[in-house]
């Protein structure tokens, strides 16, 4: 009987979906990538690859509560990893209704490499699927003192679902970085970052497993940073995103960004300094190329460390997104970005950003979306072995439909999580993760609970 009220409900959403599809389609988050043992801002267990919305990023920064002293980082040429996390989940395919129990295990191993030799990961950088070039906050300014910087990480995510064995597969990162520091105040940087990943779930999938919104993107970075004085600096930015996906259903967001920015800045102090930055974005996508626009953002804003308790970043200014196409609504408004960091104590850490932007599509009936977005982390050391953190995350996304039904979505997510240190190498995490999505489209709708339980091991 159960078994005939699923069918008559997947039916039902089969003849729901087979309308909404050509109408419009799903907001989608990456699933995670699990990449070293140790404590970000949001537990690198749960940070999203290729989509990041709020989170500083998949890779560990160089904090107080994050570094050796808690999780056993030594200093070393190479760092392999091994993360073992099982998560139980009430709602795999994130649907509002037929929801789904699974059991997924997750086994992620990977190695990263540095020299000159290091303790922690040398680079914050995560791609974000939707945002103009690819990334949705400004990268963390470097301040390495060696001659040079090379860093290389390869990483996997294997993932095996109890509900559909049909569901296993495997995500990658691969991560470069080399910085060279000649003398005269100029200094020159590559990165790069390939994904192979997948969106979150949907009920498409649901629908049929083939529906999934797999990709693999390539984010890269070329940068030339010249201090000529020392109250000024001049710095320019190259950046190139690549984004495809492997179904049809979702080739509409294939895209190719080509990113420059300038920045010019007055050094206050050795501590603070104020930019102006101005951006320029070409958006091409291969498919949709109505979509296709140039835009311009105008910023200026402020890199403030004053203290070793406080640290921030803070931009405001303004976007300008022209479309090449007439039949496109032009759009104009308020661009922000907004990052600090405050340690109260060398046990406790406040982690907080707001953003808004204007990005690019992810629903086939839409030309882009405005988002507004908070993120907060707390950390909190309790004992030489005990960690505690909670994450909470607000986001709202507005989009410009071209049909004539309206989408406005709110989504929420809190993870509190309990860390505990067997040995230097050796933590365990216990984890709760709730998300909420709102939305004036009912099928887009859904609430999740996730418990998880996990390994990290690091050398």
């Amino acid at each position: 009987m159960i078994r005939e009220e699923r069918s008559l409900t997947a039916c039902l959403l089969t003849a729901y979906s087979i309308f909404f599809i050509s109408a419009q389609s799903w907001a989608f988050q990456t699933d995670d990538l699990i990449v070293a043992a140790d404590s970000p801002a949001v537990s690198s267990a749960e940070i999203p690859l290729g989509q990041d919305i709020a989170e500083p990023s998949l890779l560990p920064e160089d904090t107080e509560i994050s570094d050796s002293d808690i999780y056993g980082y030594q200093g070393g040429y190479f760092h392999p990893y091994l993360n073992v996390y099982g998560e139980w989940s009430d709602n795999l395919y994130n649907t509002y209704t037929d929801e789904i129990d699974n059991f997924l295990t997750r086994v992620s191993p990977g190695v990263w490499f540095a020299l000159p030799r290091k303790k922690i990961i040398p680079i914050t950088l995560t791609p974000h699927n939707t945002s103009p070039g690819g990334l949705q906050y400004q990268l963390k300014e470097p301040d390495y003192t060696d001659r040079y910087m090379s860093y290389a990480l390869l990483g996997a995510d294997l993932k095996y679902y109890s509900e559909n064995s049909d569901l296993n597969d495997t995500d990658w990162v691969a991560e470069g970085l080399f910085r060279y520091n000649l003398r005269g105040g100029l200094s020159l940087q590559i990165v790069d970052r390939y994904t192979i990943a997948e969106d979150t779930f949907g009920i498409e999938t649901l629908l049929l497993p083939e529906n999934r919104a797999r990709f693999d993107s390539n984010f890269f970075m070329a940068t030339a940073d010249w201090e000529m004085t020392e109250k000024l600096r001049f710095k320019v930015d190259y950046s190139n995103f690549l984004l495809n996906y492997d179904e049809d259903l979702y080739s509409y967001q294939d895209r190719d960004d080509n990113s420059l920015d300038i920045y010019g800045f007055f050094i206050y102090s050795e501590k603070t300094s104020v930019f102006l930055q101005y951006r320029f974005v070409d958006v091409s996508y291969d498919e949709a190329t109505d979509n296709d626009s140039k835009q311009d953002f105008y910023y200026a804003g402020i890199n403030w460390d004053t203290t070793e308790k406080l640290s921030l970043l803070f931009k405001i200014g303004y976007q300008d997104r022209q479309f090449d196409q007439d039949d496109r609504e032009n759009y104009d408004g308020l661009a922000l970005d907004f990052q600090t960091k405050y340690r109260y104590s060398e046990k406790t850490e406040i982690n907080f950003s707001v953003y808004r932007t204007n990005e690019e599509t992810d629903s086939f009936v839409a030309s882009d979306k405005t988002v507004w977005g908070g993120f907060l982390n707390y950390n909190q050391k309790f004992t030489e072995k005990v960690t505690g953190s909670i994450d909470l995350r607000y986001e709202d996304a507005d989009y410009t439909q071209l049909i004539e039904q309206p989408r406005d979505e709110q989504t929420i997510y809190v993870r509190p999580a309990i860390q505990y240190l067997f040995k230097e190498w050796l933590r365990g995490e216990i984890a709760y993760k709730y998300e909420e999505v709102s939305s004036e489209l009912e099928i887009n709708e859904y609430k999740t609970n996730t418990f998880l339980l996990g390994l990290n091991l690091a050398i």
